[in-house]
């Protein structure tokens, strides 16, 4: 009886420091899935993250290179954008533009998914692909995102 006043009072005090606990959430960085260059998290001037679709061509010999950055998806725990870049039909690079992650929880589960949905991505050549478990929001705003890049370079 004696030892529940110093019970509870030591299970507050251990309380208050789990809920004090901050974390710092660093950007997510992601090897490009073929030309090993890496790319972060895109912000503002204002820190939100910018929204900006773009697509280009370059013809070299008898291909065509094309480049082209899919929409700005926002989804429940962030948002995210990617560029994709095709050599005629085949699709030869996914990038990440913008990774605005929530939150740690969310750029963890993002750095374990995104290499995932990238490895996948290309070896399907289409945004037709199976989402991750644990990250099914990240993998709905990712193929989002990837359909959107192809359909401005032209590959269903």
């Amino acid at each position: 009886m004696r030892r529940a006043p110093i019970v509870i009072t030591s299970t507050a005090a251990g309380l208050v420091l789990v809920l004090s606990f901050h974390t710092s959430r660093p950007s997510l960085q992601i090897k490009s899935a073929t030309s090993g260059t890496v790319g972060g998290t895109s912000r503002g001037t204002s820190g939100h993250p910018t929204s900006s679709t773009s697509s280009t061509t370059e013809a070299t010999g008898t291909d065509t290179t094309h480049t082209a950055t899919g929409s700005d998806i926002q989804y429940r725990y962030g948002d995210i954008q990617l560029e994709v870049k095709a050599s005629g039909s085949k699709i030869t690079n996914i990038s990440i533009v913008q990774d605005g992650s929530n939150d740690g929880l969310s750029y963890q589960i993002n750095s374990e998914a995104v290499p995932i949905l990238q490895s996948e991505a290309l070896s399907a050549q289409s945004a037709q692909i199976d989402g991750v478990s644990g990250a099914t929001y990240t993998s709905a705003a990712y193929v989002q995102s990837l359909q959107s890049a192809l359909d401005k370079i032209g590959i269903q």
